[in-house]
Protein backbone atom coordinates (compact mmCIF):
# COMPACT_ATOMS: atom_id res chain seq x y z
CA UNK A 1 0.00 0.00 0.00
CA UNK A 2 2.77 2.43 0.88
CA UNK A 3 4.56 1.76 -2.39
CA UNK A 4 1.34 2.42 -4.31
CA UNK A 5 0.98 5.82 -2.65
CA UNK A 6 4.62 6.67 -3.40
CA UNK A 7 4.15 5.59 -7.02
CA UNK A 8 1.14 7.91 -7.33
CA UNK A 9 3.19 10.75 -5.84
CA UNK A 10 5.98 10.02 -8.34
CA UNK A 11 3.52 10.69 -11.16
CA UNK A 12 2.50 14.09 -9.76
CA UNK A 13 3.46 17.30 -11.54
CA UNK A 14 4.79 19.42 -8.68
CA UNK A 15 7.83 21.58 -9.32
CA UNK A 16 10.65 21.84 -6.78
CA UNK A 17 9.59 25.33 -5.55
CA UNK A 18 5.94 24.22 -5.29
CA UNK A 19 6.99 21.20 -3.26
CA UNK A 20 9.31 23.20 -1.02
CA UNK A 21 7.14 26.26 -0.34
CA UNK A 22 3.80 24.49 -0.57
CA UNK A 23 4.57 21.49 1.63
CA UNK A 24 8.07 21.10 3.09
CA UNK A 25 8.25 24.61 4.55
CA UNK A 26 4.87 24.32 6.28
CA UNK A 27 5.29 20.82 7.66
CA UNK A 28 8.78 21.85 8.76
CA UNK A 29 7.20 24.39 11.12
CA UNK A 30 5.77 21.66 13.38
CA UNK A 31 8.98 20.82 15.31
CA UNK A 32 10.15 24.43 15.91
CA UNK A 33 6.71 25.62 17.01
CA UNK A 34 6.34 22.60 19.30
CA UNK A 35 9.85 23.18 20.68
CA UNK A 36 9.00 26.84 21.30
CA UNK A 37 6.00 25.98 23.44
CA UNK A 38 7.77 23.10 25.16
CA UNK A 39 10.87 25.05 26.18
CA UNK A 40 8.97 28.19 27.09
CA UNK A 41 6.07 26.64 29.00
CA UNK A 42 7.51 23.43 30.47
CA UNK A 43 11.30 23.50 30.17
CA UNK A 44 13.79 20.66 30.02
CA UNK A 45 14.34 18.63 33.21
CA UNK A 46 18.13 18.30 33.27
CA UNK A 47 18.46 16.63 36.65
CA UNK A 48 18.03 19.85 38.62
CA UNK A 49 15.10 20.58 40.88
CA UNK A 50 13.35 22.92 38.47
CA UNK A 51 13.24 22.32 34.72
CA UNK A 52 15.33 24.75 32.68
CA UNK A 53 12.94 27.11 30.91
CA UNK A 54 13.91 29.57 28.21
CA UNK A 55 12.65 33.13 28.18
CA UNK A 56 10.21 34.15 25.46
CA UNK A 57 12.97 35.81 23.42
CA UNK A 58 15.37 32.86 23.82
CA UNK A 59 12.70 30.30 22.92
CA UNK A 60 11.68 32.33 19.86
CA UNK A 61 15.30 32.74 18.71
CA UNK A 62 16.07 29.03 19.14
CA UNK A 63 12.87 28.09 17.28
CA UNK A 64 13.65 30.43 14.38
CA UNK A 65 17.16 29.02 14.02
CA UNK A 66 15.73 25.51 14.35
CA UNK A 67 13.43 26.17 11.39
CA UNK A 68 16.27 27.69 9.37
CA UNK A 69 18.47 24.67 10.11
CA UNK A 70 15.67 22.28 9.08
CA UNK A 71 15.10 24.10 5.80
CA UNK A 72 18.85 24.25 5.09
CA UNK A 73 18.97 20.52 5.82
CA UNK A 74 16.09 19.80 3.45
CA UNK A 75 17.64 21.83 0.64
CA UNK A 76 21.18 20.54 1.12
CA UNK A 77 20.00 16.92 1.31
CA UNK A 78 17.97 17.32 -1.88
CA UNK A 79 21.01 18.81 -3.62
CA UNK A 80 23.23 15.96 -2.37
CA UNK A 81 20.67 13.38 -3.56
CA UNK A 82 20.58 15.04 -6.99
CA UNK A 83 24.38 15.09 -7.08
CA UNK A 84 24.62 11.40 -6.06
CA UNK A 85 21.97 10.53 -8.62
CA UNK A 86 24.52 11.03 -11.39
CA UNK A 87 26.06 7.73 -10.25
CA UNK A 88 23.07 5.78 -8.96
CA UNK A 89 20.07 7.17 -10.87
CA UNK A 90 21.03 9.30 -13.89
CA UNK A 91 17.40 10.05 -14.84
CA UNK A 92 16.61 11.74 -11.50
CA UNK A 93 15.79 15.44 -11.24
CA UNK A 94 15.92 17.89 -8.34
CA UNK A 95 12.13 17.54 -8.03
CA UNK A 96 12.58 13.79 -7.50
CA UNK A 97 15.16 14.47 -4.80
CA UNK A 98 12.76 16.86 -3.05
CA UNK A 99 10.04 14.20 -3.25
CA UNK A 100 12.29 11.64 -1.51
CA UNK A 101 13.07 14.10 1.27
CA UNK A 102 9.43 15.17 1.60
CA UNK A 103 8.17 11.59 1.91
CA UNK A 104 10.93 10.42 4.25
CA UNK A 105 10.88 13.59 6.36
CA UNK A 106 7.12 13.78 6.90
CA UNK A 107 6.94 11.30 9.81
CA UNK A 108 9.84 13.05 11.55
CA UNK A 109 8.26 16.48 11.12
CA UNK A 110 4.91 15.25 12.42
CA UNK A 111 6.75 13.49 15.27
CA UNK A 112 8.16 16.90 16.16
CA UNK A 113 4.96 17.40 18.15
CA UNK A 114 6.84 15.45 20.84
CA UNK A 115 8.83 18.63 21.51
CA UNK A 116 5.80 20.02 23.34
CA UNK A 117 6.76 17.77 26.25
CA UNK A 118 10.53 18.17 26.58
CA UNK A 119 11.78 14.98 28.19
CA UNK A 120 14.67 12.91 26.91
CA UNK A 121 13.01 9.60 27.84
CA UNK A 122 9.74 10.65 26.21
CA UNK A 123 11.58 11.69 23.05
CA UNK A 124 13.43 8.38 22.82
CA UNK A 125 10.22 6.39 23.29
CA UNK A 126 8.11 8.54 20.96
CA UNK A 127 10.61 9.19 18.18
CA UNK A 128 12.29 5.77 17.85
CA UNK A 129 9.42 4.14 15.91
CA UNK A 130 8.97 7.36 13.92
CA UNK A 131 12.62 7.30 12.81
CA UNK A 132 12.26 3.62 11.88
CA UNK A 133 9.18 4.39 9.76
CA UNK A 134 10.96 7.33 8.15
CA UNK A 135 13.94 5.11 7.29
CA UNK A 136 11.62 2.57 5.70
CA UNK A 137 9.94 5.28 3.63
CA UNK A 138 13.36 6.64 2.65
CA UNK A 139 14.63 3.32 1.33
CA UNK A 140 11.45 2.36 -0.55
CA UNK A 141 10.99 5.84 -2.06
CA UNK A 142 14.48 6.20 -3.55
CA UNK A 143 14.05 3.57 -6.33
CA UNK A 144 10.55 4.83 -7.15
CA UNK A 145 11.21 8.57 -7.26
CA UNK A 146 14.70 8.40 -8.71
CA UNK A 147 13.74 5.82 -11.34
CA UNK A 148 16.42 3.26 -10.53
CA UNK A 149 16.48 -0.39 -9.50
CA UNK A 150 16.24 -1.62 -5.91
CA UNK A 151 19.96 -2.48 -5.54
CA UNK A 152 21.17 0.92 -6.69
CA UNK A 153 18.48 2.51 -4.51
CA UNK A 154 19.82 0.75 -1.43
CA UNK A 155 23.40 1.78 -2.24
CA UNK A 156 22.31 5.36 -2.77
CA UNK A 157 20.21 5.33 0.39
CA UNK A 158 23.21 4.19 2.42
CA UNK A 159 25.37 6.91 0.87
CA UNK A 160 22.77 9.59 1.64
CA UNK A 161 22.37 8.22 5.16
CA UNK A 162 26.14 8.60 5.60
CA UNK A 163 25.85 12.22 4.49
CA UNK A 164 22.96 12.83 6.91
CA UNK A 165 24.87 11.38 9.88
CA UNK A 166 27.92 13.46 9.01
CA UNK A 167 25.80 16.61 8.63
CA UNK A 168 24.05 15.95 11.95
CA UNK A 169 27.31 15.44 13.82
CA UNK A 170 28.79 18.55 12.21
CA UNK A 171 25.78 20.60 13.25
CA UNK A 172 26.03 19.19 16.77
CA UNK A 173 29.71 20.16 16.92
CA UNK A 174 29.03 23.66 15.57
CA UNK A 175 26.27 24.11 18.17
CA UNK A 176 28.60 23.08 20.97
CA UNK A 177 31.32 25.45 19.73
CA UNK A 178 28.79 28.30 19.45
CA UNK A 179 27.44 27.74 22.98
CA UNK A 180 30.94 27.58 24.47
CA UNK A 181 31.69 30.93 22.84
CA UNK A 182 28.52 32.55 24.21
CA UNK A 183 26.28 32.22 21.15
CA UNK A 184 23.01 30.67 22.27
CA UNK A 185 20.61 30.85 25.18
CA UNK A 186 21.90 31.51 28.68
CA UNK A 187 20.64 28.48 30.58
CA UNK A 188 21.92 29.66 33.93
CA UNK A 189 23.35 26.30 34.96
Amino acid sequence: MTQNIIQRLAKSNYSSPQLFFGYIFWIGLIPPVSAFFGTYLYGWPLGVVEPVRLSLAQAAAVSIFYELALMAGFISTAIVIKWMASVYAPKATLKDAFMVIAVAGTPIMIGGVAHIYPSILFHVLALSPIFAWSGYLFFISIPIFLKTNQDRGIFMGCAVLGYLVTAFLSLLGLSAIAWVNGIGPNLGV
